[in-house]
C-alpha cells in the first residue's frame, strides 16, 4: 500500500471517528496493521498522523491562532479528552520550533501555562506510538484533534506568528517598552490595591461590603487609565491599541460574553465574539483591557455566587439571571465611567475622540467583514428579575477614593 492509499485511510478512519466512534475500530486496527509492518515512518500512519497534526499547528499560528486560543476551541468543538491530546501536541509543537527562545514573552508565557501541572511533553513518540502499538482510545483522540484542524478557519493575528519572530525579538531588544507612563512601580501598586479590593468584594457574603468595595476599585482603575491617556497626549505620542483575546468557558458562554461586552463598552473597548472559538476579542488600549479583564472576572465571580444562592435553578432560569445582570452592570459601570470622565472636564473630549477613532480603525483592520448580532430570545422572568436585583447589589457608580 502506498502512501497516498495509507493518508486515504486515515482521513476515512478520521470520520469515522467523528461521526461514528463505535465504528471506528476496524479502521484503527488497520491503521495498526500497517503500521506494525511499515518498512520506515513514511508509510507508519501513527507517524503520518501526528507529522500531519504538528504541520497543521504551525499553520495555525500563522493564520491568527495561539497557543491557547486553539487547545480552548478544541475543547469547544471536540472533547476534553482531544482537547488535552491537542495540548500535548502543542507542547511538542513549541519544543520542535523552539518557542521559549524565539518567541514573545506573551507567547512563552501560554506554553507554560499549557505545560503547568503536567509532566514535560516528551517527544512525537508519546503523543501517538508508531508500528502498531497504539490503542484504540488514543487513536480516536488524535483522529478527532486531525479532523478539527481540517476544519479550523484563520482568525486575526494579534501577535507576531513564528516566520516573525526572530524579527521580533531583535526589534525588542533595540527598544526598551515601559508598561506604565506612569512608572512602573505606581501601576504595581494600583494594582496590587484593586485585586486586593475585587478578591474582598469576591469574597464578603454582605452585599453592601461588596458594593464599596467594587465602585473604590472602579474608580481607581478609571482614573489611573485616564492619567496614562492625557500624559500620553501631552507627549505627543500615537494612541497605542491592543488586542486580547479572553477564552469563555461553559456553561451559558454567550451569557458570560454579554456581561464581557457590557464591561468593555462602559470602559472605552470593543469586544468582538467569536462563536466558533468561544472566545472574544478585546481591542483597546492596554490599560484599558487590564481592566476591564480585571471587572470581568470580579463580577463574573460575584454573579456566579449570587445566581448560585438564589432559591431557583435551571438552564432558562441561569441563562435569564446572568442576562439580566450583565445588561443592569453594564448600565450602573457605564454611568460610573461617565461621571469619572465629567470629572477631568472638555480638556478630555478631543483626547478620547482619538483614542476612540484609533480603536475603531484597528477593529476594521482585525474584522473588515463584522456584522452585529440581532434578534431576541424568550428569558426566564424570575431569573431576570433575580439578576437585576444582584447586579444591583454589585456594584455602585463609583465615589471618591482616598489616597
Amino acid at each position: 500500500m502506498g502512501q497516498p492509499d495509507v493518508i486515504a485511510l486515515i482521513d476515512t478512519a478520521a470520520r469515522y471517528a467523528v461521526a461514528a466512534p463505535r465504528a471506528a475500530g476496524p479502521r484503527i486496527a488497520e491503521l495498526n496493521q500497517i503500521g506494525a509492518i511499515a518498512p520506515s515512518p513514511h508509510y507508519d500512519p501513527a507517524a503520518l498522523v501526528v507529522d500531519e497534526v504538528l504541520s497543521r499547528i504551525g499553520q495555525a499560528w500563522e493564520h491568527g491562532w495561539q497557543p491557547l486560543d486553539l487547545v480552548h476551541a478544541a475543547r469547544r468543538r471536540t472533547s476534553a479528552s482531544a482537547g488535552r491530546w491537542l495540548a500535548r501536541a502543542v507542547l511538542v509543537e513549541s519544543e520542535r520550533s523552539h518557542a521559549r527562545r524565539r518567541a514573545p514573552q506573551p507567547w512563552v508565557d501560554q506554553v507554560d501555562a499549557l505545560t503547568s501541572g503536567r509532566e514535560a511533553p516528551g517527544d512525537a513518540e508519546n503523543l501517538l506510538p508508531t508500528r502498531g502499538r497504539a490503542g484504540e482510545d488514543v487513536w480516536l483522540v488524535a483522529l478527532v484533534a486531525v479532523d478539527f484542524l481540517h476544519t479550523l478557519p484563520p482568525t486575526q493575528r494579534l501577535v507576531p506568528p513564528p516566520s516573525r519572530w526572530d524579527q521580533t525579538r531583535a526589534s525588542a531588544s533595540r527598544s526598551t517598552q515601559h508598561a506604565s507612563r506612569l512608572g512602573g512601580e505606581q501601576q504595581a501598586k494600583m494594582l496590587s490595591k484593586v485585586r486586593s479590593l475585587l478578591a474582598k468584594a469576591e469574597s464578603t457574603e454582605f452585599a453592601a461590603e461588596a458594593e464599596a468595595l467594587t465602585a473604590k476599585a472602579q474608580d481607581l482603575m478609571t482614573r489611573y487609565a485616564i492619567d496614562e491617556v492625557l500624559l500620553a497626549a501631552d507627549a505627543g505620542e500615537s494612541v497605542d491599541v491592543d488586542g486580547v483575546r479572553v477564552l469563555i468557558d461553559q456553561p451559558y458562554a454567550l451569557e458570560k460574553a454579554t456581561l464581557l461586552h457590557v464591561v468593555a463598552e462602559a470602559n472605552r473597548v470593543r469586544a468582538v465574539w467569536n462563536e466558533f472559538a468561544s472566545s472574544a476579542t478585546l481591542v483597546g488600549l492596554p490599560v484599558d483591557i487590564g481592566q476591564v479583564d480585571l471587572l470581568f472576572t470580579s463580577t463574573l465571580v460575584q454573579a456566579t455566587r449570587a445566581m448560585t444562592q438564589a432559591d431557583l435553578s435551571g438552564a432558562a432560569f441561569r441563562r435569564a439571571f446572568l442576562h439580566a445582570f450583565a445588561v443592569r452592570i453594564g448600565e450602573r459601570l457605564t454611568a460610573s465611567s461617565e461621571e469619572a470622565v465629567a470629572s477631568y472636564g472638555s480638556a478630555l473630549v478631543p483626547v478620547l475622540a482619538r483614542q476612540e477613532q484609533a480603536i475603531a480603525d484597528e477593529v476594521d483592520r482585525l474584522f473588515p467583514h463584522l456584522t452585529s448580532g440581532s434578534g431576541s430570545r424568550r428569558l426566564d422572568a424570575r431569573g431576570w428579575h433575580a439578576g437585576t436585583r444582584a447586579a444591583d447589589a454589585a456594584v455602585l457608580p463609583a465615589g471618591a477614593v482616598e489616597s
